[in-house]
C-alpha cells in the first residue's frame, strides 16, 4: 500500500523524483538519497522500494510491484508497468521535480527516460544500462535525453562519452556496503561448522525463477562434492524473503540454509558456486573464488544468445577483462560439472590462493568506497 506524504519539505528543498525498479536498485538508490540529504535539503518521491521508504521517499509506486525476471516475464508484468509509467508522467507534471533520477532497470527507464525528457525534467541516469552486452547503438540514442550519467564501472565512461552523453565514472556502490552480517567464529557457530571445516557456498539467487533453475543442480552438486571431501559445509545462502522450511533439506544431508548471512558466506567460505548477476561481483570483491552458473526457460537463452555480443557474461569476468571465475551457463551447467570446479579447488589449497590472487583485479578496477556520495554530488551539479 503506498503511504501517505511525508511532512511538508523544508524551505529551498529540491525536489527529486527517483525510480528503481528492482531489489538491488531499491538499496543503491536508498544510499544516494542519504547522500543527497547530506548535501542539502530535499523532497524525494518515486518508484521505491523498503529501502527507500525508510530513507524517506514516497512511494507513488511501490518497487515490489514492479520486479520482473527474463523477456518472458515482462509480459505477465505489461499491466502494472504501464500503469506506473502513468503515475510517474503524472507525477512530473505535479511535482515539477528538479531532477528525475533513473536508476538502473534498462527495460523500463529506457522508455521512460524520453518521455520525462519531453515533459522538461532534467534527467539523471545512475548505474547504466548494460547497452554494450545488449544493443550498443542505444548509448548514442541516450545522448538525447540523458542529461548526465553515473556509471559504476570504469570502462562505461568512455563507451558512453564516445557516444555523446555526458557521462561520470562514480565507482560502484557495492564498495560502500559488503561488511559481513556476522564474523566468522560466529557464522561456524550457527553453521556448527568445525573451524577448520571448508565452508562452500551456494548462491542460487533471489528471484523465484533464478531459485527454481539453480537450486537442485546446486544441491544435487553439494551431495557429489561431500562424497569426495565428507569434511565440507555446503550451506544455500537465502534471500531475506525465503521461507527455510520450504526447503526440503533431509534429502541432502549435510547442506546447511541460512538466511540473512549472504554475506558472511561469499566472505568466509573457501569457495562460492553464485548465480551470474550482483552476487558475483560480491563475491569476487570479497576475494572469494567462484564459479558463476545460470541457467534460464530455452525462449530467454535463444534471444540472450542473438542479443549478447560477449565473451563472458560474469560481471567479476567483464569487468577484469578475463576470466577470473569460470562460467557453467545453460546445458554446461551440470551438477557433474560444478561439483568438478570446487571439488579441484578444495583439493589443492594452492588453487584457491591463486584464484583469490585473481579477483584483485576486480576491486582494483572499480575504485575506492564512497560512490554514493560521488553520484550525490553529480545529482546535485545537474541540477544547477
Amino acid at each position: 500500500m503506498v503511504g501517505e506524504l511525508s511532512a511538508p519539505a523544508p524551505p529551498g528543498a529540491r525536489r527529486i523524483l527517483i525510480v528503481a525498479g528492482e531489489a538491488s536498485g531499491d538499496h543503491h538508490a536508498a544510499a544516494l538519497v542519504r547522500a543527497l540529504r547530506e548535501l542539502g535539503p530535499i523532497e524525494a518521491r518515486g518508484v521505491a522500494g523498503p529501502r527507500m521508504r525508510a530513507a524517506g521517499v514516497h512511494a507513488i509506486v511501490e518497487q515490489e510491484n514492479l520486479a520482473v525476471i527474463g523477456f518472458s516475464g515482462i509480459l505477465a508484468k505489461l499491466p502494472a508497468l504501464f500503469a506506473a509509467r502513468a503515475a510517474i508522467l503524472s507525477e512530473v507534471r505535479r511535482f515539477r521535480p528538479h531532477v528525475v533520477v533513473l536508476v538502473d532497470y534498462p527495460g523500463f527507464n529506457l522508455r521512460l527516460g524520453p518521455q520525462v525528457r519531453k515533459l522538461g525534467a532534467k534527467v539523471f541516469y545512475y548505474i547504466a544500462p548494460q547497452v554494450w552486452a545488449w544493443h550498443p547503438e542505444r548509448a548514442a540514442e541516450m545522448a538525447a535525453w540523458v542529461d548526465h550519467l553515473g556509471v559504476v564501472f570504469p570502462f562505461e565512461e568512455g563507451i558512453f562519452r564516445a557516444a555523446g552523453v555526458r557521462t561520470t565514472f562514480v565507482g560502484h556502490p557495492l564498495l560502500d556496503t559488503l561488511e559481513p552480517e556476522v564474523d566468522e567464529a560466529a557464522l561456524r557457530a550457527e553453521l556448527g561448522a568445525a573451524p577448520v571445516a571448508p565452508i562452500v557456498g551456494l548462491l542460487p539467487g533471489s528471484r523465484g525463477g533464478e531459485m527454481k533453475r539453480h537450486l537442485e543442480p546446486m544441491l544435487h552438486a553439494a551431495r557429489l562434492l561431500l562424497r569426495r571431501h565428507p569434511g565440507a559445509v555446503p550451506v544455500l545462502a537465502l534471500a531475506d524473503g525465503f521461507d527455510p522450511a520450504a526447503l526440503d533439506l533431509a534429502k541432502h544431508p549435510g547442506v546447511r540454509a541460512l538466511r540473512g548471512r549472504t554475506r558472511a558466506i561469499q566472505r568466509f567460505a573457501a569457495c562460492c558456486a553464485v548465480a551470474s548477476g550482483t552476487a558475483t561481483l560480491e563475491t569476487a570483491l570479497l576475494g572469494t573464488p567462484l564459479v558463476i552458473v545460470y541457467r534460464v526457460g530455452a525462449l530467454n537463452w535463444a534471444i540472450a544468445r542473438r542479443l549478447v555480443k560477449l565473451q563472458h557474461i560474469g560481471l567479476p569476468n567483464i569487468v577484469a577483462g578475463a576470466e577470473v571465475a569460470p562460467e557453467l551457463l545453460q546445458g554446461d551447467f551440470t551438477p557433474e560439472r560444478l561439483a568438478e570446479h570446487l571439488s579441484v579447488w578444495l583439493s589443492d589449497p594452492g588453487l584457491l590462493v591463486a584464484r583469490r590472487a585473481s579477483l584483485a583485479i576486480v576491486r582494483e578496477k572499480l575504485g575506492g568506497p564512497g560512490a554514493s556520495a560521488r553520484a550525490a554530488r553529480a545529482v546535485r551539479e545537474t541540477m544547477a
